[in-house]
């Protein structure tokens, strides 16, 4: 079950301070154990809201009730083909920096070296924002939700960061190669990001030399990319490290490079096996070892069911990501077809990424999409830094959004989405510092969200406060509102109203208004907002 503890701080505004899953949830649950198809006629309204959060970032709920019309194999087709969607925002127009002429830069005096260093690091800190702009804008406005949230997600499972790679090109090519991947093939994802420059940077592989290995990519290619812990020796991360040498890439184009000469061509023995492996030889033996298939698709059913699922289960769709020969899109499919991605083990479980929060609550409301650096901006206020994981595990995920600072700052980003004048203003990103903050604070007044609070609750048809609140809460909330939160929603409308008949013909004018969105404020900062 969950378990809230519950501060007041100030008239009418709730503040969550502690947030507890206790468990395992639902664990006697048969249904969150099956990979059988949930049948068509169980797939209800809720289960359809459900979908649309986990494999994309939500929806209003007209387009979860056009969605829901699909049917269950029809909405799942609808989000994993996506391909015949058109792509909206489309690439970014983004460029390298151009080469330092070295020979004369050594010619500097020390002064005009770091005014140098300097202006570049502001062109691609330039470069940054403009791609964190770009991808929220494309989270916000996409067609292809599956798309981003996939993108999303092996963003956190091939984690490389901005912090080390200092180098706003090189992360976009990654970007885009994760998501020219999202839901492909297994196998071309981990070729392709082997070789992905900033990948290579980021995990010391440029460094990887004959006579003089680097094991860091080794290493984590095998820890966190295809095996996970206990399935591998140091031994085998010593000769896999051997293999990779010479794999490095043009700093000017950021191409891929093997670099012959620094290739070690020896015989190595790995997992097993022994011959002279070079780098695509180890990847094709990591695809190989039995622990793969299961590690990936634990992983995959983790991000969007729920965690530590039975280890049966787990063998189960590891054997069909191999049958499937790693092909991500059918494993997808079976996972968002089955009965255990609708069992309440599953179903409003998980705890809301700041992206999740800040994109699904934009989306949820039906608001304009404001612009894209914002969603970057919110994010990091809320603990997630888009491009600047916080170490090469990624983020973790579940309670280690939820602490007394982070859900503070999740009440005032819902002031500014909201238009509210209180709460401070979403914290910039590195590259947003350089870029200038003002840039951000002139985006957040600029944008018009074209929503109305009153409109929405008048939709309902409620007569009365305690109608309206049950009608808004069964429209945004994914899990049942208790009975505190309800009776503090409906005591913050009647001081509102004067009231508890609502006279709609009456309720006119600004004050009236930011009533209404003081109500949404309340709503949105209950626990029971803040999981899916």
């Amino acid at each position: 079950m969950l378990r809230f503890a519950r501060k007041i701080l100030g008239p009418g505004l709730l503040l969550t301070t502690a947030l507890s899953l206790t468990g395992p949830l639902w664990a006697g649950e048969e249904g969150a154990r099956s990979l059988d198809p949930l049948p068509k006629e169980e797939f209800s309204l809720a289960d359809a809201r459900h979908l649309l959060f986990r494999a994309g970032f939500g929806g209003t709920p007209e387009e979860v009730q056009r969605l829901h019309r699909l049917g269950l194999e029809g909405m799942v087709s609808w989000l994993v083909d996506y391909e015949s969607k058109p792509d909206i925002v489309g690439p970014l127009e983004i460029q390298p920096l151009p080469r330092l002429d070295y020979r004369a830069f050594r010619k500097l005096d020390e002064r005009e070296r770091r005014k140098i260093r300097n202006q570049r690091r502001r062109q691609d800190a330039q470069r940054v924002y403009r791609l964190l702009s770009w991808w929220g804008d494309r989270m916000l406005r996409t067609r292809r939700p599956l798309e981003e949230k996939m993108t999303l997600f092996w963003h956190g499972h091939f984690t490389s960061s901005q912090r080390d790679v200092r180098n706003g090109f090189r992360m976009y090519l990654q970007n885009q190669t994760l998501r020219q991947n999202a839901t492909g093939n297994f196998r071309d994802l981990l070729h392709a990001i082997s070789k992905d420059p900033a990948m290579l940077e980021y995990l010391d592989n440029n460094r990887n030399r004959r006579g003089h290995p680097n094991e860091n990519f080794a290493r984590e290619v095998m820890e966190l990319f295809t095996l996970g812990i206990g399935n591998y020796t140091e031994k085998d991360i010593k000769e896999a490290a051997r293999a990779f040498t010479g794999w490095n890439f043009d700093r000017s184009t950021s191409a891929f490079v093997f670099q012959t000469r620094q290739h070690d061509y020896g015989v190595k023995t790995f997992l097993g096996r022994r011959g002279n492996f070079d780098g695509d030889d180890i990847l094709e033996i990591l695809l190989e070892q039995k622990a793969c298939a299961p590690y990936i698709a634990k992983k995959i059913f983790s991000f969007f069911a729920y965690e530590d699922p039975d280890p049966a289960l787990v063998e189960n769709l590891g054997e069909f990501l191999r049958a499937c020969n790693y092909e991500i899109k059918p494993l997808l499919r079976r996972i968002f077809l089955s009965r255990a991605f609708y069992s309440k083990k599953a179903m409003g479980t998980q705890v809301k990424s700041p992206v999740l929060f800040v994109v699904s609550t934009i989306k949820m409301l039906g608001m304009n999409p404001p612009p894209g650096g914002l969603v970057a901006a919110m994010a990091n206020q809320l603990g997630q830094r888009l491009m600047d994981p916080p170490n090469v595990k990624g983020w973790e995920r579940g309670l280690s959004w939820i602490t007394t600072a982070n859900l503070l700052a999740r009440n005032n980003v819902v002031g500014q989405l909201l238009k509210l004048e209180y709460g401070k203003m979403p914290r910039p990103t590195r590259a947003q510092l350089r870029g200038g903050r003002g840039q951000l604070r002139r985006d957040l007044a600029s944008w018009d969200p074209g929503w109305s609070a009153k409109a929405i609750a008048e939709s309902t048809g409620a007569r009365e406060i305690p109608e309206l609140v049950d009608a808004v809460a069964s429209r945004f909330l994914l899990v049942p509102l208790s009975p505190p939160s309800r009776e503090r929603l409906i005591r913050l409308l009647r001081e509102k109203n004067g009231g508890n008949v609502l006279d709609w013909k009456k309720l006119k004018g600004p004050s009236v208004e930011r009533a209404f969105r003081e109500f949404f404020h309340l709503l949105m900062s209950v626990p029971e907002f803040q999981v899916c």
